[in-house]
């Protein structure tokens, strides 16, 4: 087998497992609204992409220059975005190890994966409309074809750079590091430039270089782009090879962590436990965790330094700090515990104390941006009424709206899914499912801070409403545990066919 015809097979092998995937095949109609709100996403990009347009043209920020002194800022969040979407697929090659293929073919394929992924056009639909409402009026068509090809040089190189440092932090949390040190020392550069117009000048300097077609700036961006190609194929290699024919020394530090506190709750203690170690031990839970906590914080930090900003005043994002471990974990519920889904079944009450256990359990994380807001609160940067009545909204509300998945989540997910993308859950009950707790607090914001113009009505019917929810937890969650019973056939077959 040739160079390239093992190419071709592991791409022809990738998509059919992609195309034969029973949690895919399972859920046709979620496909139809991905593609729907995947179109959605590239409109609502192209018409930011108008505005930024419009609004260097009204306010003279430079013209078409203005889109290259963001760049450094569009491939942070392209690198972010990346994280969404993007899942590493060393598990799915190590297989191939033990075929006779042509050296590296295996590593050159996900490298080569990654270079033609539409994924690298993204923010090209930011940056075309504004070319078009810029570049082409002040410089011509023929411009745009040099203004396109370097943004999407750029826009490669963070490909490969992202799935450089994808591999390097999945072996541990220092390598995080790497990236933030990276977009941070972009940042610490502008700080030497002696004036906005002078930063401005100096990439208006590079990106009249490209659309030109100097062969001096895409020569320096090509020797770049195979460098990290080239560091992204040697670091492939290793790992794949580390994770094919090596074993990690298990730690004993986590087993000394002592949980013996939960042990006062009984049965329900027991569930408590298994919660705290699923975040302890599974390295996708524990990082999204650690991202959640970090997010809530930055947030808090906005608060703390710009109080006036419309995103602190919207209280959007207050509200998304108390229901982001809930949308994180809570729309997924039962989807670990379907491993041993029989286990529960044989045991009396055992789904009910589980769900409770899981309410406490995350009612108990709200502490966490509880915490975290309190000092603004005290120092008069945010009401603490607000604060509270979005606590106990979310405690409520949310939470029994996100417990409603544990009906309808029929699909396994690994204990170990680090690797591999194949657990993602396309059930479209969920995205109805979280759209509907995201929105929910919103038309009684409308109802009390922008048509009545009275935030203390807004703050009392989210406080009164999370605070019958939460009196009638119980009630509620031995429900949805009966309609768990009653459909223990059908969760049951769904969750041994997924796994």
């Amino acid at each position: 087998m040739t160079y390239w015809e093992a190419i071709q097979i592991l791409h022809k092998h990738f998509y059919l497992s992609g195309r034969r995937n029973k949690i895919w095949q399972a859920n046709s109609v979620a496909k139809y609204i991905y593609y729907v709100l995947a179109v959605f996403l590239y409109a609502y990009l192209a018409w930011i992409g108008c505005e930024l347009a419009d609004l260097t043209i009204n306010d003279n920020l430079g013209g078409y220059h203005f889109i290259y002194a963001l760049l450094p800022l569009f491939l942070f969040i392209d690198y972010l975005f990346r994280y969404t979407t993007d899942h590493r697929l060393l598990m799915n090659i190590r297989p191939y190890l033990l075929l006779p293929l042509p050296k590296h073919s295996y590593t050159d394929y996900l490298i080569l994966r990654q270079l033609i992924v539409f994924k690298n056009v993204n923010l090209l639909f930011i940056c075309i409309p504004f070319g078009i409402r810029t570049v082409v009026p002040e410089l011509g068509a023929t411009a745009m074809i040099g203004y396109t090809a370097g943004l999407y040089l750029f826009l490669l190189i963070n490909g490969q750079f992202f799935q450089f440092t994808q591999v390097l932090t999945a072996r541990g949390l220092w390598y995080w590091l790497i990236p933030i040190l990276t977009y941070l020392s972009i940042v610490i550069i502008t700080i030497f430039f002696p004036s906005p117009q002078g930063y401005l000048h100096r990439w208006a300097e590079i990106g009249n270089a490209m659309i030109r077609g100097e062969i001096g700036i895409y020569a320096v961006l090509a020797l770049l782009l195979i460098g990290m190609i080239l560091l992204n194929r040697s670091f492939l290699e290793r790992r794949i090879r580390q994770e094919q024919y090596t074993s990690e020394t298990s730690k004993s530090d986590k087993n000394n962590i002592n949980l013996t506190i939960f042990d006062r709750f009984n049965k329900i203690g027991e569930f408590l436990k298994i919660e705290t170690w699923s975040i302890l031990r599974n390295k996708r839970l524990r990082l999204i965790f650690y991202l959640n906590t970090f997010g809530i914080f930055i947030f808090s930090l906005i608060t703390a330094f710009d109080p006036e900003s419309d995103m602190v005043k919207s209280n959007g994002f207050l509200y998304y700090s108390f229901i982001v471990y809930g949308l994180s974990s809570l729309s997924r519920i039962m989807c670990y515990e379907g491993n041993y889904y029989e286990c529960l079944l044989m045991q009396r009450n055992s789904i009910q104390n589980l769900l409770l256990a899981k309410y406490y359990f995350y009612t108990a994380l709200l502490l966490i941006p509880l915490i975290a807001f309190l000092p603004l609160a005290l120092i008069g940067r945010i009401s603490f009424w607000t604060i509270l009545s979005y606590a106990l909204f979310a405690a409520g509300v949310a939470y029994r709206i996100l417990f409603q998945m544990a009906i309808y989540n029929k699909v396994t997910f690994s204990m170990q899914a680090t690797h591999t993308g194949k657990n993602v859950n396309t059930n479209y009950i969920q995205l109805i499912v979280t759209l509907v707790t995201i929105i929910s607090p919103f038309p009684i914001t409308a109802l009390g801070t922008w048509w009545l113009n009275q935030p203390i009505i807004t703050n009392t019917l989210l406080s009164l409403l999370g605070i019958f929810f939460i009196s009638t937890h119980r009630r509620w969650l031995i429900s949805i545990a009966q309609k768990m019973k009653d459909n223990q056939y059908d969760q049951l077959e769904g969750f041994r066919r997924s796994r």
